[in-house]
């Protein structure tokens, strides 16, 4: 008998032991960590990071983490903290360009083929505005946008009282266009089909009415410098019918309409607090609890937390939930009128849709993964829980399909319908989507304060003027915007 075979036998078996030893230990190896890098309320990141995260990780047995950054505009510098470790990042829509522009993010037919791509467009709504060049880059994580909030009983009392109130409101106005308001006016019962002058009729009215004693106007939208803010002042200019070259040169008649409203509103109907200290959402939501404010223009999610849910910390702000009223934005229109008392310029309902995407990073380090985990996100049994619990708007075909069975009617499907018909009114109108949009939205900031807060609207008198409106933006600010552009030579 050859010993030194019999001696190899039980060496190949051991060999053979300790390769599957091995390969068992790699197939059980912890999964290499990654992150995804989101903002959110805490209510919603405290679920996200609670439900869905976890439940990812453990479908595709993955080690994603939830890592919270603050400056959306610095998400460059953010997403340079983990080189090679992020997943997916969630990027607010005004700041997509710089992430584009600088090569950060992978277009999604670098990861998937074909079909995978088709399914992605079947899947959800307005996909176009996150492709570049013909490439997709980015997937949709919510649509927002702004829709008309208001009080029930206080638009009741308006409405009950208007034609008594109609030759001082006409008064005031001819002290600002020479006529007053249109020749037909009529307050319409239904907010749905105000315009501005609607408006201004029922903030003329609060702000001449004493409420719990006191005596100021009751119209807020937010008034903090920040892009909030701006976002307001673009959104009006759009319902001037300006469009996106207007807007960023900061000229054309739907400007100085946009502006001319902003003063007539706060030299009529604004609560002035809303620049004094410097309001955000949170404030207007306060702003509804404390019979402060009647009327703003929100977002579905500011809906949820003035009205309440009574869960994840959504408790409410209006004392009386049934009293939240939801419309349409008004239609715009100038505040000039022709000779026969019609409006020089009319509008349309049509504000910017925004809202978040998901973006991979060129350096994620798997690709694949980061796909699979934006679908995952954006599922139709998550979407549906993220959207009823916190006032997103979903992205999903199948879910806006029919929105009452989803949301089982009632206030709630009432917000959504409003802001779905608001997205259609919308079309493919977003914040201009370039390098230099923050420091043009920065130089509108500036421009408020200066024509609409600091009241440089005149220079005949307390009411404001259109021409000298016009004459501030296209002599200060308009060449402001040009150099910021580069077409100032």
């Amino acid at each position: 008998m050859n010993n030194s075979r019999c001696f190899r036998r039980p060496l190949k078996r051991l060999a053979l032991v300790a390769l599957i030893a091995y390969l068992t230990m790699l197939g059980c190896a912890a999964p290499r960590q990654q992150k995804i890098l989101v903002q959110m309320i805490q209510a919603q990141e405290e679920y996200f990071s609670g439900e869905i995260i976890p439940g990812f990780n453990k479908q595709y047995k993955a080690a994603i983490q939830v890592v919270h950054y603050d400056n959306a505009a610095e998400l460059g510098s953010e997403l340079a903290k983990y080189p090679g470790r992020i997943a997916l990042v969630k990027i607010p829509f005004d700041k997509t360009a710089a992430l584009l522009s600088n090569d950060r993010l992978l277009p999604i037919d670098a990861v998937v083929g074909e079909r995978e791509l088709r399914d992605f467009r079947q899947t959800f709504v307005l996909t176009s505005l996150g492709a570049r060049d013909g490439r997709q880059f980015l997937i949709p994580r919510k649509f927002e946008t702004r829709i008309m909030v208001y009080c029930k009983s206080k638009v009741a009392d308006a409405l009950a009282v208007w034609r008594s109130y109609r030759d001082s409101i006409n008064a005031d106005l001819k002290a600002m266009n020479g006529y007053g308001l249109p020749a037909t006016y009529i307050l319409e019962d239904d907010p749905n089909k105000w315009d501005f002058f609607d408006v201004y009729v029922v903030g003329w009215i609060w702000a001449h009415t004493p409420y719990r004693g006191t005596l100021h106007g009751r119209i807020a939208h937010r008034g903090k410098r920040y892009s909030g803010t701006s976002q307001r002042i673009i959104d009006r200019i759009f319902q001037c019918k300006g469009d996106s070259a207007q807007v960023m040169t900061m000229k054309g008649d739907a400007v100085a309409d946009a502006f001319m409203w902003e003063a007539a509103y706060a030299a009529s109907s604004y609560n002035e607090r809303m620049w004094k200290e410097a309001w955000s959402g949170a404030d207007i939501w306060k702003g509804f609890r404390d019979n402060e404010v009647f009327l703003a223009f929100m977002t579905q999610i500011d809906c949820f937390f003035i009205h309440g849910t009574g869960q994840d910390g959504l408790d409410g702000y209006i004392q009386n939930p049934a009293d939240m009223g939801v419309a349409l934005m008004p239609q715009g229109c100038s505040i000039i009128l022709d000779g026969n008392g019609a409006v020089a310029r009319e509008g349309r309902r049509t504000v910017t849709t925004g809202g978040w995407w998901w973006g991979i990073p060129k350096d994620a380090p798997d690709p694949k993964l980061s796909y699979q985990l934006a679908r995952y996100i954006t599922g139709t049994k998550n979407q549906i829980n993220d959207c009823s619990r916190f006032g997103m708007i979903p992205v999903r075909k199948d879910i806006l399909g029919d929105m009452s069975l989803l949301f089982g009617g009632g206030w709630v499907t009432e917000v959504y319908e409003t802001s779905f018909r608001q997205l259609m009114n919308n079309g493919s109108t977003i914040l201009p989507v370039t390098i230099n949009t923050d420091r043009i939205g920065n130089l509108y900031l500036d421009a408020w304060y200066d024509i609409v807060v600091n009241k440089n609207w005149s220079d005949r008198g307390a009411f404001p003027q259109w021409d000298y409106v016009r004459r501030v933006l296209e002599s200060k600010y308009a060449p402001q915007a040009a150099k910021i552009l580069g077409t100032d030579h």
